[in-house]
């Protein structure tokens, strides 16, 4: 088979410091609803892959990417037009470890569709700084300490996302796919999953990420070298894009067809995936497209409801 070479970009923030880790770690876990027994259907538009949510702050609109993989981020000028203050910095880490001082700051009010989600902690950042971020015309990111505190239904074929207090409001057919989560600092969610038999743990689920399946770089290499995957291309790419731009440098990086990929209760066979040299392991929107998907952080579940259009196409 002929593997067409992937371009893909990603946000990948990480907390370091343990100082800084617990006290930011504290404010991530702030924040709730102000409505109780809620339900609310907004649409979404995606733009190369990525989900954009209209929100409202301050009685104005805004365009917000959402994304599972990071903590709620506002841009340096929304943070500006609205005076927000800053609570504290922590020094924070890019998937390539590049380090930088982050300021966060608190947004007492983003309404979504109806649903007004209170004293949410939000990291400023310099979109300038990513072509890719100012390309999309944004100005914040939703992030997964906003969105641990509602039940989110993702429908990619209608292009609609349903919020809720109340898992039983949602049109929930039996035969679902289901897997447990494992929800990490900021609120951030993983899933284990198992390769070729082999069990592998914390795939973040990313929502931010607009490529698909991406496997530790070493638990491929270690698969290709025992013969678990044959059919495989090696390049070297200068890799996804970081929360602080591009990298020059060259990385080396695999896409490959791996024979059985276990999620939950879901087998998938002859899957692709990427794997990049320092890339953490993740499932991407580019996976996510072909099902609706429901995120319970109560329940600590994922729920996935295959869309037999897109699959049968």
């Amino acid at each position: 088979m002929k593997l067409a070479k992937v371009c893909v970009y990603l946000l990948s923030f990480v907390l370091i410091n343990s100082c800084s880790l617990s006290k930011a770690a504290k404010h991530l876990k702030e924040g709730e609803t102000e409505q109780e027994n809620y339900k609310v259907t907004l649409p979404f538009e995606i733009k190369n892959g990525f989900i954009i949510i209209p929100v409202e702050i301050e009685n104005k609109n805004y365009n917000f990417l959402l994304d599972t993989g990071s903590p709620t981020l506002v841009s340096k000028e929304l943070a500006a037009s609205l005076n927000l203050k800053a609570i504290d910095s922590a020094k924070a880490g890019d998937v390539y470890n590049n380090k930088l001082q982050n300021k966060y700051t608190r947004l007492e009010n983003v309404k979504i569709g109806n649903i007004d989600f209170t004293g949410t902690t939000a990291l400023i950042n310099d979109f300038n700084s990513v072509s890719v971020w100012s390309s999309l015309n944004i100005h914040g990111f939703i992030g997964a300490n906003l969105m641990q505190h509602a039940i989110w239904d993702i429908d990619f074929r209608k292009k609609q996302i349903t919020i809720t207090d109340n898992e039983s409001t949602l049109d929930i057919p039996e035969d679902v796919i289901e897997n447990k989560l494992f929800i990490g600092v900021a609120g951030i969610p993983a899933i284990a999953c198992k390769i070729n038999g082999k069990k592998v743990w914390n795939f973040t689920v990313d929502l931010g990420y607009n490529g698909g399946i991406v496997v530790p770089f070493s638990e491929f290499k270690k698969q290709t070298e025992n013969g678990k995957i044959l059919d495989f291309k090696k390049s070297n790419t200068k890799g996804v894009t970081g929360i602080y731009g591009e990298q020059n440098t060259t990385r080396e990086s695999y896409i490959g067809i791996i024979d059985e990929i276990e999620f939950g209760n879901l087998i998938l066979q002859n899957v692709k995936v990427y794997s990049e040299q320092y890339l953490e392991k993740r499932f991407g929107s580019d996976f996510f497209k072909d099902y609706r998907v429901i995120l319970n952080w109560n329940s600590k579940k994922i729920k996935m409801i295959e869309n037999k259009e897109i699959t049968n196409s």
